[in-house]
């Protein structure tokens, strides 16, 4: 069962399986209902028409799972608690973790599938000693095991990513080979559930009926600068629409919800951080036996990897101290550990200590 957005991507990786003898099965997700003011790519209809024309072309049978409630439940309704409560969620890795290889995944033994298969730039190989483990992507730019490290080792044993190994280009070259529709489509974007002018936090706000957290925005002296009429429109290293007038540039530094206040600073140096909290952590195979735990730790998608080193502070929760100081750590991101291009484990970035 091949997970198909319509995209490029997920194209060739059912073209891929296709010409490797697989018995190729092609599902599309629609998690968004279309409304009047909502076009078609915004609530999937034009990736369900372009996947469905993919998948006549490679000859297999495309089904559209609608599970816009179960999108709303364990994802949309989350990720606004986490804004509620002054922090960033990250929607693609609740996605993956709770849809894609939560109930999609669940789904191929309906459809008897051993297998299934998306166009994520990443790579799984079975290891003698860790067993299955996800790689970083040979194209290391569209590299999206960032997006995946929530993935246990059971899922990633029934999980296939077949243009893991190749370049962006060699996708797009193929699928041009192949005469495959969604040659010359753009990349896929994230579903558009945003009016202009509105982010995301705001539109889950509106979405569920919530009511602002109207307060105070405050600098490093502990002065006031103005006020805001919600925590979920910010996010640590903010600088843009803070809402203050400022003779310097400022950013918005940590987020206090228990009295609703947004913290500001002009000084750059104090969003840097040497260490973190994560909860909730997760290793794919066995955990670590030997600590501390030296590694690479990815706070954000496209930051670049940073030396740390990890010691358990409780069940499930790691102290993380970084080699040298990082930027804009976000609680309510994830953190990833790698070892090399291996994905060891992952957490939610909780408490976050400051240079």
């Amino acid at each position: 069962m091949v997970a198909m957005s319509g995209g490029v991507d997920s194209s060739v990786a059912a073209a891929l399986l296709v010409q490797d003898g697989f018995q190729v099965i092609g599902v599309t997700l629609q998690l968004h209902t279309c409304h009047q003011n909502i076009g078609r790519a915004c609530c999937g209809l034009e990736g369900v028409a372009q996947a469905r024309e993919v998948a006549a072309r490679l000859g297999i049978p495309h089904y559209v799972m609608s599970w816009q409630k179960e999108f709303d439940d364990l994802v949309l309704r989350p990720c606004w608690q986490e804004f509620a409560r002054g922090r960033t969620p990250n929607p693609c890795l609740l996605c993956n973790e709770r849809i894609k290889w939560g109930l999609l995944l669940d789904r191929t033994r309906g459809l008897s599938a051993g297998w299934m298969a998306t166009g994520h730039y990443a790579r799984v190989i079975d290891d003698s000693i860790y067993g299955r483990v996800l790689l970083r992507a040979k194209d290391r730019n569209k590299d999206q095991t960032y997006f995946l490290a929530r993935l246990t080792n059971a899922q990633l044993q029934r999980t296939l990513f077949p243009i893991g190994r190749l370049e962006k280009q060699q996708v797009r070259d193929l699928a041009r080979q192949l005469d495959l529709p969604s040659a010359d489509a753009p990349d896929s974007q994230d579903a558009c559930l945003v009016a202009p002018g509105q982010s995301f936090a705001e539109m889950l706000r509106r979405r569920f009926g919530e009511h602002q957290s109207p307060g105070p925005i405050v600098d490093s002296e502990g002065c006031t600068r103005g006020f805001h009429t919600g925590i979920h429109q910010f996010t640590v290293g903010q600088r843009r629409g803070l809402g203050v007038s400022a003779k310097s540039r400022m950013w918005v530094k940590a987020i206090d919800s228990a009295r609703a206040a947004v913290l500001v600073t002009d000084k750059p140096d104090e969003l840097l951080s040497e260490c973190l909290v994560a909860a909730e952590v997760q290793w794919p195979g066995e955990p670590p036996t030997k600590w501390p735990l030296t590694c690479d730790i990815q706070v954000r998608y496209r930051q670049k990897p940073v030396k740390a080193s990890v010691e358990p502070v409780g069940p499930d929760s790691v102290r993380v101290t970084f080699s040298r100081k990082i930027r804009a750590v976000t609680p309510g991101q994830a953190a990833v550990f790698f070892s090399g291009d291996r994905v060891l484990g992952s957490g939610w970035i909780g408490a976050v200590i400051s240079a």
